[in-house]
């Protein structure tokens, strides 16, 4: 088989893979770049192109799979793949928590008498399917980002690039990240008082372990509404924007502390829980939270105090 041969092979089988619109147009592109660096090699070697010499060179630039994916048109793309080992142990690390979560609650109040593959059965079908409601999330958010990103891309498609380093342009994965579990948490705290309503299929001592105290529900659980819908808003902003500005910052940290003055009210005026071991565990994952949100504050007060600047384009 002559090099003539091997290269109309190798470019044949690549673009049969592509969109018939650009298959002409790659064909001779892929064909001139082939050839151009079939005779550099061959130069450099010092002998003229041959089979051989060809089929290294075709070796060497990929398989004809590959190269397609090079050539094909940039189409939607929900999740990014340099992204997507990061969104799969998000989405599984969620999966999985709400799983050893709903179990240990689960089985910790097992009631006399009740088969443990019998409760399984009942767990399965509530927290152990419904868990999978978190990667949905996920998807639906990142969907939102990918649109909004692509849109965006598209309006400045002729604007100068910025450099890489921009401490204000924002990680749109972490901000999807940060509205997720925001919901999330807005989930529960709705979902809970309600409990014995939605989820009358579940262990009597399990609804009790969950029971609200009624100081709480009246007075303190209401704010969390607002924090909530304060940082909905914040990162919804932030989504669209792509940016940090002095005034979104501010909002952050008002935010901050807001959030952190809540959290300090739940621990210090009286239970959340009826139940004293409920309370009790729930209070000292507030205490972590606490000291999270502290330094949180301590880092946006140092990042408002650095000048903004514009970056160096």
């Amino acid at each position: 088989m002559t090099t003539d041969d091997l290269l109309e092979n190798y470019v044949r089988d690549v673009v049969l893979r592509l969109p018939r619109k650009v298959r002409r147009d790659v064909g001779y592109e892929l064909r001139a770049l082939l050839e151009e660096e079939l005779r550099g090699r061959a130069e450099t070697s010092g002998r003229e192109p041959d089979a051989q010499l060809a089929v290294q060179l075709l070796a060497d630039f990929g398989r004809p799979a590959d190269v397609a994916d090079r050539y094909r048109p940039a189409g939607f793309t929900v999740i990014k793949p340099a992204d997507a080992p990061q969104f799969a142990r998000i989405a599984l690390g969620g999966v999985v928590l709400q799983w050893v979560a709903s179990l240990v609650a689960t089985f910790a109040a097992r009631p006399e008498g009740v088969e443990w593959l019998s409760l399984l059965g009942s767990w399965w079908v509530t927290w152990g399917l419904g868990a999978f409601w978190w990667p949905g999330l996920l998807v639906s958010l990142s969907i939102i980002a990918g649109a909004v990103a692509a849109r965006r891309e598209m309006r400045d498609s002729n604007a100068p690039r910025l450099a890489e380093l921009d401490r204000d342009k924002v990680r749109r994965g972490f901000i999807v990240v940060y509205i997720a579990l925001g919901l999330l948490g807005a989930t529960i705290v709705l979902a809970l008082p309600s409990l014995a309503v939605w989820g009358s299929a579940l262990p009597a001592p399990l609804i009790g372990a969950f029971e609200f105290d009624a100081g709480f529900l009246a007075w303190r659980a209401p704010w969390v509404l607002a924090f909530w819908a304060v940082s909905l808003g914040l990162g919804i902003a932030l989504l669209v924007s792509g940016r940090w500005s002095r005034t979104t910052r501010l909002i952050e940290l008002l935010s901050a502390v807001g959030g952190l003055i809540l959290l300090i009210a739940w621990l210090a005026l009286g239970p959340i829980f009826v139940s004293p071991t409920t309370d009790s565990v729930t209070k000292l994952c507030l205490a972590a939270l606490v000291i999270l949100l502290f330094v949180d504050i301590v880092l946006s007060i140092r990042r408002m105090s650095i000048p903004l600047r514009a970056p160096a384009v």
